[in-house]
């Protein structure tokens, strides 16, 4: 799933510049903002997310993708890791909005937002922030090289760091983008949250079922007590600790998964 995320918004993305009316189009009907959902058009809350200004845009997006989301895929099974990106997303623009509201009613609150209610809310940020954060909780000892600057660093930190670092710019500093940083710490709350509690995102896709019971509606077995000892060890670890009858067994859970 996480190779067709990427595939698909860089689609999306080429079409829209290669046929500029179709850009349009797209931007029109699938761009997010505050009067956009208050006029009850809640497609918006999975639309913008496949929408990119320009090409560092999509480019810097769809790379934080390629870099961190098929851990986090391996981690939950394609069908919860599509439920989880897109509500990271979703509460990316869900975030946007609330603080919007509080800019708009001139309340005297940190990180209000002041911009029009017509302000576009476009790209894959919030729920790229959510997959990083997902990230720092199954592997918060992998190392990170980053590229500016190139140096190393523990998965943890990197991801925590980042958040605060949206955090200051939305809160404190006041910098530029603070609409798309209420996008990005939104996704960031919705990943560190919903890694933790991964049996909620099965009702995504299945609203007919009960989030809080097995699939099955049985006892957990001993494979599935195998499958999270081996999570902890990444958790503790990092995935470059596993064995390779443990990454087998891994690897064999989230074919199974897929099905």
């Amino acid at each position: 799933f996480n190779t067709w995320l990427i595939v698909v918004n860089f689609a999306v993305f080429l079409a829209g510049a290669l046929f500029p009316r179709l850009g349009v189009v797209l931007l029109e009907w699938g761009s997010f903002s505050t009067q956009r959902l208050f006029l009850l058009e809640v497609w918006r809350l999975v639309s913008f997310q496949f929408l990119h200004a320009n090409l560092m845009h999509v480019g810097f997006n769809m790379l934080g993708l390629y870099f961190f989301g098929s851990l986090v895929e391996q981690y939950l099974g394609k069908k919860r890791y599509a439920a989880f990106y897109l509500v990271c997303g979703l509460s990316g623009g869900v975030m946007y909005m609330l603080l919007n509201l509080v800019g708009l009613m001139g309340l005297p609150l940190p990180g209000a937002l002041t911009v029009n209610a017509t302000t576009p809310l476009v790209g894959a940020s919030a729920g790229v922030f959510g997959v990083i954060v997902a990230c720092a909780y199954i592997a918060p000892n992998a190392v990170v090289h980053l590229l500016f600057p190139p140096i190393p660093m523990k998965m943890r930190t990197f991801a925590y760091g980042y958040v605060a670092f949206v955090a200051l710019n939305l809160f404190l500093i006041r910098g530029a983008n603070q609409g798309g940083d209420a996008a990005h710490l939104g996704g960031a709350i919705a990943g560190f949250y919903f890694i933790r509690r991964p049996h909620l995102l099965r009702d995504f896709f299945d609203v007919f079922k009960n989030s809080n019971l097995p699939p099955d509606g049985r006892k957990r077995s001993a494979s599935e007590a195998e499958i999270d000892a081996i999570l902890d060890k990444i958790q503790r670890e990092g995935i470059h600790s596993l064995t390779p009858a443990e990454k087998k067994i891994l690897a064999q859970n989230t074919r199974d998964r897929r099905r």
